[in-house]
């Protein structure tokens, strides 16, 4: 059997911004919890806005009034940082069966749609 040809990273990054789930295979690398060399898969990844973003607009709070009737200014609900994934050559994955967020450094991809990235 034939493996299939390689594909380079430009042309994974398009795969992935493409929109349909794909199967991503990468290396883990966490330098907070010092866990690296292990190899994640996701069967079924696209990239993702992020989980951040839709927990702020759930915890906005409307305006309220206390007991006089004056209005009372909800709680300000920090904006997302932004992760700077473009300086950082990182992405946000979601795993589509599960809906789990997956922060992937661009040059660990391994394969993406069964095909191995080459730089």
């Amino acid at each position: 059997m034939q493996t299939p040809a390689p594909l380079h990273l430009k042309d994974a990054l398009e795969l992935l911004e493409a929109g349909a789930p794909v199967a991503v295979r990468y290396v883990k690398a966490n330098r907070r919890t010092k866990v690296a060399g292990e190899f994640g898969t996701l069967p079924a990844a696209r990239l993702g806005t992020g989980k951040r973003t839709a927990e702020a607009v759930l915890r906005a709070a409307p305006a309220a009034e206390d007991a006089a009737g004056v209005d009372v200014c909800p709680v300000p609900v920090p904006t997302p940082k932004n992760p700077n994934h473009y300086e950082n050559a990182t992405r946000n994955l979601v795993d589509t069966r599960t809906g789990e967020l997956v922060k992937v450094h661009i040059y660990l991809l391994v394969a993406v749609a069964g095909r191995n990235v080459i730089l």
